[in-house]
């Protein structure tokens, strides 16, 4: 009996061995909960704190992900407030390593990455010297080698983040003030291969006007850069790209946007896809009191005879 019971327990150990996986989760106080599943190669680490903290972690395949939600508002130590953290992480397989890194600090914060292909990246942080209102982030990515990254400073930001394909990269910060700012608004979708998207918003106006930002970059090898500090500003950017009419920079489409002051309005759209050509570049900088507006449209057509 003594025998098979050592038996057992080296064959558990074995198995656990193979299957290398670990969590380390830390709650404090009042109504937190957590929920990790994990089945091959994985780390998850959940730290939480006071008030009603919620963490939940489901991952497949060599995923690494950690989510720590604290909270520090003006001082109180005790008030991470109904922060939320969902984090599905998927990879089977042949799978490399996918990381989310979720941080939430103070007052109603929501963020969820969902990663299903290979090497993945995903981080998110919501607070700014752990004070933060309202914050809401969602990020999705399917494929491989896509990577995102949302840092979101004080109150009522919202991101949007969608990726379906290959080595898609999204780096975006947004930065609002205290109580009750009306904060900033992105969402980036990107469909296709080698897209990259850089934004940074800023607002600081009470009660104001949330800046907003919808970038939609398809096919392969987009360029977006946004820019928008101020009041009430408005972004539009959309592009096709096609490979096989890349520019000497290695893109085929490329847009900057820099806005600052109020109301602010910029619409860029550029083509093409396929046997479509595509090597459009545009610059957009718009500065001053209020209303200005900028619309750009570049297409280009090959025709294949």
């Amino acid at each position: 009996m003594k025998k098979v019971i050592l038996s057992a327990a080296a064959l558990m150990f074995g198995m656990v061995a193979f299957a290398q996986n670990n969590s380390d989760v830390k709650q404090t106080g009042n109504g937190n909960g957590t929920t990790v599943n994990q089945t091959g190669m994985n780390t998850s680490d959940v730290d939480q704190e006071f008030t009603n903290n919620t963490a939940k972690v489901d991952q497949t395949g060599n995923n690494m992900s950690t989510v720590n939600q604290l909270g520090d508002v003006n001082g109180n130590s005790n008030s991470g407030m109904n922060n939320e953290a969902d984090v599905d992480q998927t990879s089977g397989g042949a799978a490399v390593q996918q990381v989310s890194n979720i941080q939430q600090q103070g007052d109603g914060n929501y963020a969820k990455a969902e990663q299903i292909g290979s090497a993945n990246d995903s981080f998110i942080q919501q607070g700014n010297n752990e004070e933060a209102e309202d914050n809401s982030a969602d990020v999705y990515q399917n494929g491989d080698s896509n990577e995102s990254n949302v840092l979101q400073r004080w109150d009522n930001n919202v991101a949007n983040i969608d990726q379906v394909g290959n080595n898609n990269s999204v780096s975006l910060e947004q930065a609002a003030g205290p109580n009750q700012t009306a904060g900033n608004s992105s969402t980036i979708s990107q469909d296709g291969n080698n897209n990259s998207a850089v934004s940074y918003q800023e607002t600081a106006a009470n009660p104001g006007v949330m800046n907003t930002e919808v970038v939609t970059q398809m096919d392969d090898y987009n360029y977006s850069e946004l820019n928008q500090i101020g009041d009430g500003n408005s972004s539009t950017v959309t592009q096709s790209g096609a490979f096989d009419n890349l520019g000497t920079n290695g893109r085929s489409n490329e847009a900057y946007v820099d806005q600052n002051g109020e109301g602010n309005t910029s619409n860029i759209t550029q083509g093409a896809q396929g046997s479509i050509a595509a090597d459009n570049m545009a610059t957009v900088n718009q500065s001053g009191m209020l209303g200005n507006m900028s619309t750009i449209t570049q297409m280009e057509l090959t025709l294949l005879l």
